[in-house]
């Protein structure tokens, strides 16, 4: 038999990347309502609503394949 290179992770490690994950996921969404609140104070309703939807069914598209 071969020995192969498995790196085991403890619960503490798995616990700190969930941690840590959660926080990343925190401040991205944040930032994307900050973005947001930027786009529309600047640019109005209408078109963020627009542009946002648009972007959002381009993304669905892409996502999609």
């Amino acid at each position: 038999m071969t020995k192969t290179d498995l790196q085991v992770y403890s619960k503490t490690d798995l616990e700190n990347a969930r941690t840590k994950g959660q926080l990343v996921g925190l401040l991205q969404g944040a930032g994307a309502i900050l973005a947001a609140g930027l786009v529309i104070k600047i640019i109005g309703w209408i078109p963020a609503i627009l542009v946002i939807g648009a972007g959002a069914y381009l993304l669905y598209r892409v996502l999609k394949k």
